[in-house]
């Protein structure tokens, strides 16, 4: 059950600059261990995404994206969407990976072009079970705005 809905222009920005992280760091984790964190991010995702109670399709849409590049199968998908619980979240070690996870998290909270509180604390909860500051995220959001802003496009 792949979705599809409208993407806006702010969803597209959003969508490259999460796909632009590199594939590279597929390679850089065992295949079992490998598993547990590309699933994990995902639900990691599907439960930001629907804090709210709902996913949008620009979260949908994000959503998709962050499958495709970590190669999660239309099963597993469905599987994480339906039933985000079943899944076991697995930290990253690695630093690329840890910031490539955080970027999709700041990517979902900022991909209806709103920035909600509650999902912004969770944000920088995840920031800090990786061992970051939480104010890492501040400069995450600053620097997906002047890329916005660059562009012509508004966050409110």
């Amino acid at each position: 059950m792949f979705y599809r809905g409208k993407i806006t222009p702010t969803s597209q920005i959003i969508i490259i600059f999460a796909r632009n992280i590199s594939l590279e760091l597929m390679n850089k984790m065992d295949n079992k261990s490998q598993e547990q964190q590309r699933l994990g991010q995902l639900k990691n995702l599907v439960m930001l995404a629907s804090a709210d109670e709902r996913i949008t399709d620009s979260e949908m849409a994000v959503l998709l994206a962050v499958a495709s590049r970590e190669n999660i199968t239309p099963d597993e998908f469905n599987k994480v969407i339906d039933d985000p619980e079943s899944v076991n979240i697995t930290l990253p070690e690695d630093e690329d990976t840890k910031l490539a996870y955080l970027r999709d998290m700041v990517a979902m909270m900022m991909i209806d072009g709103e920035l909600d509180e509650e999902e912004l604390a969770i944000c920088k909860l995840y920031a800090m079970a990786l061992g970051y500051r939480g104010s890492i995220v501040d400069g995450m959001i600053a620097g997906v705005i002047d890329s916005l802003d660059t562009q012509g496009t508004a966050i409110e």
